[in-house]
């Protein structure tokens, strides 16, 4: 319903007075709760109420009549008629164009221009009479439509430009209550189709110009354009060209009116004038001129979509820009171009269009979206499956999996979808696979198949996770943890495949210590070189022992010595050959680099120690060939020095001579050494009889090893000894024999081993022949 007031200029008006008043209005006052939800304080034709837009009365107008007189409701009136009166009273004035006759005849008044006003509430009709009550010129008919919400949906309000409920003359008295709003013909899309047709190229580009110069304002929020024209039905059909190209909510906030004799003063958005009103240079407004040609213009897709849709007469597509509600018209514009397949729109467009999705879009624009899916960013993808009904919402989720599947960061909707959609997606899901070149790429895959339990070959995903393994793959621990706990073997399988077959250069930087960690426990024999190589990253991060790590590489590979030289490049401890000793036994004599192991434990051992004399006995026993010799070299140095009896000890370092002629070069001068420490304290005779009863070669090394050991004085006597003895018994070791002479010739020397040989006759006798001297004075007498 819509609150009907008529002003005019009247001799005597409801109030009794004359002059301009409002003369009749419906009887019946709107209810508070009625009113418009108009937010009274941000409407600009409520801020000066106390005057019109057309501010200076023309010289031919009476002075005292050009605005209202009863700018304040009387005393008298109900407030809500107060309010109806405020409303429209900015809206009641008219001022005939500069160049109209003063005196016009009734046949000129009919050309003077209609001024159809509208602001977001208020729509209002004002039309020149001539003469008043007192035959004065400047007198006009107002007629003002307050409407309600809901007054004006479905129609834009310039279609109520020659509507039949607007009165030509002045009424007294009531209004009846206009309860439908019925629009004019005379402004109908497809007459102004054909009118822009008839204008040629030049009418499509001004419309261009025009709906360019509109979006700016309605989207900035501020400026306006006035519109010159002789007549002023060519900005009547400018405006309604503009109104039906926009959207129905823009439209119904963008103000006009089509004519006004003071424009720089008028504050809609759009203002028609005519050409001899003067406009100042500095008018806050874009000014065009009818009459003039187009002005060339950039415009944007709003404009370029909207002047299309004119052009083909495509009133479906003007429709639906109608219908798009509170639209940006650059949105709306990018929306109807997506629902047509255009592929330009952009992301930003599509950004803008995810807010209409949210609001709810018309049912027709939905099925569209769906269809061109495909052409979807995925936030608007992701906005219309959550948004939209199941004909746009699958579509568009599958959309937003397909996405996913190209971009591992991109977040997969949980989306039941019928089984179209589904099958749709496994193909997709095939293809992604094939073109995947990164782990990552492959496992977004998996995990879309995951959400959605599509059925995917696992041969497909194995050599997927292949082919992936390159010089690029550097993210295989992230693509392990994110893969889906089904499909998480298949792709490690695939992973290895690749691995295995890659360069040893590139298998040592792509299987890190993280992705090694992922991979252990499992069987090793198809994929031997990484398996070797896993388990020394294993050992390295101290997540296995070597010694299990051993045990399971000899199961899988026999290329495997450089391997098993990494792992136990640190020196082995007794207990860890002896763990290895009882899990393999003989199999330890295969390998070169297990078998030295035992040698190499005693070094550490330092031959000595339970452990190393337990490892000793089950290398001996257990093993064969040079690991047991070296075992029992070890045996017979550690426990040498318990022989009972030179002959024992003999027949002991006999033994290590022939274990230690071809032993392990490290071990064999230890073993011999300490077997000469062993029996370096042992008494002279002992050790006499042991050098006496060895092999040569034993004889040899043994005594070398005394006279290259460090020793004191009484060890050295002892040495000397063992020397005099041996030369005494026949048995002549040139070095020992040499040394012995030479410590003799030193009288320091000398004079200890005399004192300390002088008790035993025949050590005296052995030191006199070894000195050459018979004659000499030996323990302070002389020989006869």
């Amino acid at each position: 319903m819509a609150w009907q007031l008529h002003y005019t200029s009247a001799e005597a008006g409801p109030t009794g007075r004359s002059g301009f008043q409002f003369v009749a209005e419906t009887h019946d006052q709107p209810d508070l709760h009625d009113r418009p939800s108009q937010d009274r304080s941000d409407d600009p034709v409520l801020h000066d109420r106390a005057l019109p837009h057309d501010r200076a009365a023309p010289d031919h107008a009476l002075p005292d009549r050009a605005w209202p007189h009863d700018r304040a409701a009387p005393d008298h009136a109900p407030p809500d008629r107060a309010w109806l009166h405020d409303r429209a009273a900015p809206h009641m004035t008219y001022r005939p164009p500069p160049s109209a006759p003063l005196a016009p005849t009734p046949t000129q008044l009919a050309t003077f221009p209609v001024s159809l006003t509208y602001d977001p509430g208020l729509l209002s009709r004002c039309v020149y009479l001539g003469r008043d009550y007192s035959g004065r010129y400047g007198n006009f008919l107002g007629h003002a439509l307050v409407l309600r919400d809901g007054d004006l949906t479905g129609s834009r309000p310039i279609e109520f430009w020659n509507a039949p409920f607007w009165s030509d003359r002045p009424a007294t008295g009531e209004l009846d209550e206009l309860t439908e709003l019925t629009p004019g013909s005379a402004v109908e899309p497809e007459a102004l189709s054909g009118w822009l047709s008839a204008g040629g190229p030049d009418s499509y580009e001004r419309l261009a110009e025009l709906l360019e110069a509109v979006r700016r304002v309605l989207t900035r929020g501020h400026g306006r354009l006035v519109l010159v024209a002789e007549d002023v039905e060519d900005v009547v059909r400018w405006i309604a060209v503009i109104s039906f190209s926009l959207p129905w909510a823009a439209a119904a906030r963008l103000s006009f009116a089509t004519y006004s004799a003071d424009p720089a003063a008028a504050r809609q958005t759009i203002v028609g004038t005519t050409p001899d009103v003067w406009i100042p240079s500095d008018i806050d407004a874009s000014v065009i001129r009818l009459d003039e040609p187009p002005a060339p213009v950039r415009t944007g897709r709003f404009a370029a979509t909207a002047v299309g849709f004119w052009r083909r007469t495509d009133l479906d597509g003007l429709d639906a820009l109608g219908e798009l509600g509170d639209a940006e018209p650059e949105t709306a514009a990018a929306l109807i171009a997506l629902c047509r397949g255009d592929s330009t729109v952009g992301s930003e467009e599509q950004a803008a269009i995810i807010t209409l999705v949210e609001n709810g879009l018309p049912d027709w624009a939905w099925r569209p979206l769906g269809r061109r899916a495909g052409l979807l960013d995925r936030p608007l993808a992701a906005a219309i499956a959550e948004h939209g009904p199941p004909e746009a919402a699958d579509p568009c989720a599958a959309r937003c999996a397909a996405l996913a599947m190209r971009d591992p960061e991109l977040p997969i909707p949980a989306r039941l979808m019928r089984a179209p959609y589904l099958t749709a997606l496994t193909t997709a899901a095939d293809t992604a696979l094939r073109e995947a070149h990164t782990p990552l790429l492959v496992v977004a895959v998996l995990r879309v198949a995951d959400v959605y339990g599509l059925r995917l070959a696992p041969e497909t995903v194995e050599r997927a996770a292949t082919t992936v393994i390159r010089s690029d793959a550097a993210d295989l621990a992230q693509a392990i943890e994110r893969t889906p706990s089904d499909w998480r073997e298949t792709l490690i399988a695939g992973f290895i495949t690749g691995l295995e077959n890659t360069s040893p250069e590139l298998r040592d930087r792509l299987l890190t210590p993280e992705v090694s960690a992922q991979l252990a426990d499992r069987d090793w024999t198809p994929a031997p070189q990484t398996g070797a190589l896993v388990l020394r990253r294993e050992v390295a991060a101290g997540r296995r022992d070597r010694v299990t790590a051993t045990i399971e590489l000899l199961g899988f590979t026999a290329d495997r010595e450089d391997t098993l030289k990494a792992l136990w490049q640190a020196q082995p401890t007794a207990a860890e050959c002896a763990t290895l000793i009882e899990a393999l036994g003989p199999e330890m004599d295969a390998s070169p680099q297990l078998s030295e192991l035992p040698a190499r434990a005693f070094l550490t051992g330092g031959l000595k120690g339970p452990e190393v004399m337990k490892l000793a006995e089950k290398v001996r026993d257990g093993l064969s060939g040079y690991p047991a010799d070296d075992a029992e070299a070890t045996l017979i140095a550690a426990r040498l020095a318990e022989a009972p009896t030179p002959v024992e000890a003999a027949r002991a370092i006999d033994a290590l001579t022939e274990l230690t002629r071809e032993g392990h070069p490290d071990l064999m001068p230890m073993t011999r050494t300490t077997a000469a420490k062993a029996l370096a304290g042992k008494d002279p005779r002992f050790r006499t009889t042991v050098v006496k009863s060895v092999t040569e070669p034993a004889r040899r090394w043994l005594v070398n090893a005394w006279l290259t050991a460090n020793r004191n004085r009484d060890q050295q006597i002892a040495l000397l000894e063992i020397a005099i003895r041996l030369r005494m018994a026949g048995v002549i070791v040139p070095r020992l024999d040499e040394w012995a002479r030479s410590q003799v010739s030193n009288w320091s020397m000398f004079g200890s081993v005399e004192a300390h040989f002088k008790r035993d006759a025949e050590l005296a006798a052995g030191l006199r022949e070894l000195t050459g001297q018979k004659r000499r004075r030996i323990f302070g007498r002389g020989d006869g």
